[in-house]
């Protein structure tokens, strides 16, 4: 379904270009854009479903092989020396979890690009330019508000992630100990308690990430219709050509796609 909307920005250019342009209709615009709004927010929420089940997955893989993987911990160093035995896979298993959790693009190299881009907007029409503006100042926004919403439990997930490690790595080195005193079954026990604390910080810290992400992704492309619309009433009243409005469409998405993807990171 979230790949069958996707074809909304194209499908509606491409009825702006074969009735919009050729009725002149400012009414039929309107319709198209209010049936495409809707669409985007049908889009919205199926991408906010899948987020949650994508960091769902990635819990209840944490969820399988947590304990094992901590037994694994805690056997190493009666198999093997201490210096060898690590707790790696523990943090094998946790860069898993991140990776089926969420996306990890890189935009720091694209940022550098929207003034281009804007500018190249200004030449094709001042009202479409404005419109890019506005649109990279709300996604700003949009990246300063989650930073500041986000701080918080961000710091408070490090916190409980270092407590979570420290308790491992305590583990590890007085794995003797622990087994030699028959604790270990207890220590475990304890390891479960602090990991299941971890996992719920966690979870509603990628719940709150992942709303972020995708009302920036959805305002992006409800941005590029936009821009299309209002390209298409230049059009019609012979302020623009038709080439200008769909290459301002393609241009606003390009320049503000790395600011959405900065909201992800």
């Amino acid at each position: 379904m979230t790949n069958i909307l996707m074809l909304t920005g194209p499908l509606f250019m491409m009825q702006v270009y074969d009735r919009v342009l050729a009725s002149r209709s400012v009414p039929t615009l309107i319709a198209l854009s209010g049936l495409a709004i809707g669409l985007y927010v049908f889009l919205g929420v199926l991408e906010l479903i899948r987020s949650r089940i994508l960091t769902r997955i990635g819990q209840r893989i944490e969820e399988k092989l947590g304990e094992p993987t901590f037994d694994a911990v805690m056997l190493l160093p009666l198999r093997i020396s201490k210096n060898e035995a690590i707790s790696q896979p523990v943090r094998d298993l946790e860069q898993v979890r991140q990776f089926m959790s969420g996306l990890g693009p890189v935009a720091i190299c694209d940022i550098p690009w929207l003034p281009l881009y804007l500018a190249i907007l200004f030449l094709f029409h001042a009202y479409l330019g404005w419109l890019a503006v506005a649109g990279a100042l709300i996604l700003v926004a949009l990246t300063l508000s989650s930073e500041v919403i986000l701080r918080r439990p961000m710091k408070d997930l490090a916190q409980l992630s270092g407590a979570r490690s420290e308790f491992l790595e305590a583990g590890r080195r007085n794995a003797e100990a622990l087994h030699a005193m028959g604790m270990r079954s207890s220590y475990a026990a304890r390891w479960r308690e602090t990991n299941a604390h971890y996992l719920d910080e966690q979870l509603q810290t990628n719940d709150a990430i992942g709303s972020f992400s995708v009302v920036s992704k959805i305002f992006r492309l409800a941005l590029q219709s936009a821009v299309l619309a209002l390209g298409a009433w230049l059009t019609i009243k012979q302020l623009a050509s038709p080439g200008a409005m769909i290459a301002a469409s393609i241009l606003t998405s390009r320049a503000l796609a790395p600011i959405e993807q900065a909201i992800g990171q």
